[in-house]
């Protein structure tokens, strides 16, 4: 969900709250440029599709998919993420969200999201002009409704790139982000730890890993206790594709967990 929408309302169902958590983490929020690194991983490749599993503990929460698309000009690409939820009580959301993100300056430029969670649908897009610092921003009530002085931000999807393209640094960064209550952070450790990782989509092979820590501030507002601190498995190699990331909440984790992956040359 682009970073204008709101928090949606907690359900009484335990399974509707932990998937509220997942959505802000993973869909809500949108991230500026990050100025301070020295270093990238050239982690962008058409063609590549990525699956991820979505649980608590043992439960599938649902699906995750992000794919890089075609290039479209200079230095900008397009890339898709979707969700959907798996068959469990009081949770039915799809989402479906294209952006066109700046490879160079690892911005967003365009982004438009379609979907559903439950009954309310979800029609946003938006276009920022770098020259002009400014977003265009529609939904279903706001028609190309301009916000001025803007830095380079991100969504999701290239949140989802910068963890990808700095693995490996060693360095400390962080990701300001914009959100309905204010600017947040978020901190990212960019380690040389090593763990072997354990990953589904190569037959539970064990795949060499370096750990990224990170953490972002969700205030005092975050659903079950969630303190934003999530760690990231990342594949010691060029392609730099996340295996695992764990999110914290207070009764455990959400985790993604990289279930099939497709990528031109590429074998971890």
């Amino acid at each position: 969900m682009i970073f204008f929408s709101k928090n949606y309302l907690l359900q009484s169902s335990i399974t509707r709250r932990i998937a509220v958590v997942f959505l802000f983490i993973i869909i809500t929020v949108g991230s500026s440029q990050n100025s301070f690194a020295q270093r990238k991983l050239p982690v962008f490749k058409t063609g590549e599709r990525l699956t991820y599993k979505v649980k608590f503990g043992f439960i599938k929460l649902g699906t995750l998919v992000i794919e890089t698309g075609a290039p479209q000009g200079g230095n900008q690409i397009k890339t898709r993420l979707k969700f959907w939820s798996a068959e469990v009580p009081f949770l039915d959301t799809k989402d479906v969200v294209d952006d066109v993100i700046d490879t160079a300056a690892v911005c967003l430029m365009r982004f438009e999201e379609h979907g559903y969670d439950g009954e309310k649908k979800l029609n946003r897009t938006f276009f920022f002009d770098p020259a002009q610092k400014t977003i265009s921003y529609s939904d279903a009530t706001v028609k190309n409704r301009i916000i001025s002085d803007v830095r380079p931000f991100s969504d999701a999807l290239t949140l989802f790139f910068n963890l990808r393209e700095w693995n490996g640094s060693n360095a400390r960064y962080f990701f300001p982000l914009r959100g309905h209550d204010g600017e947040k952070l978020v901190n990212c450790n960019f380690t040389r730890n090593e763990k072997e990782q354990e990953c589904p989509a190569f037959d539970d092979k064990e795949i060499q890993t370096y750990i990224v820590d990170g953490r972002a501030e969700m205030g005092d507002s975050a659903p079950l206790g969630a303190s934003g601190k999530f760690t990231a498995y990342i594949t010691k190699d060029p392609a730099a594709i996340p295996i695992r990331i764990d999110m914290k909440i207070a009764i455990g984790s959400i985790s993604l967990i990289l279930d099939k992956a497709e990528r031109a040359g590429w074998q971890p």
